[in-house]
C-alpha cells in the first residue's frame, strides 16, 4: 500500500505546483490589485503553496508531526478568513458597490 501512496502524492505535488503557476498567471493578468480576479488568485496561490508541506510530510521528506495542531488551527482560521472575504465581495456585488 505504501508503494502506491508515494507516487500518488508526488502526482498531487505536481498538480499543486501547476495550479500555483496558473494562479500566479491569473494574478499577473488581472487588471488591478483591487479586482476580484487578482484577490482570488492571490488567496488561491497562498492556499496552493500551503499544501506543499503537507505533501512533503506524507511522503516522508519532512517531519511535521509536531506542528499538526498548529496546522489545523491555521487551516481553520484561513477558511474563516476566506468565507469572510467571499461574503464581503458578494455583499458589495449585491448592493451595487454602495457603502
Amino acid at each position: 500500500m505504501t508503494d502506491i501512496i508515494v507516487p500518488v502524492e508526488i502526482g498531487i505535488l505536481i498538480g499543486v505546483l501547476i495550479a500555483f503557476a496558473l494562479f500566479i498567471r491569473m494574478a499577473v493578468s488581472a487588471g488591478t490589485v483591487r479586482s476580484l480576479q487578482f484577490q482570488l488568485a492571490g488567496f488561491l496561490s497562498i492556499w496552493t503553496i500551503s499544501e506543499v508541506p503537507r505533501v512533503l510530510n506524507s511522503i516522508g521528506a519532512l517531519n511535521l508531526s509536531a506542528f499538526s495542531l498548529y496546522g489545523t488551527m491555521t487551516h481553520t482560521a484561513s477558511m474563516v478568513a476566506f468565507a469572510l472575504f467571499i461574503v464581503y465581495r458578494f455583499s458589495r456585488f449585491v448592493l451595487g458597490g454602495k457603502k
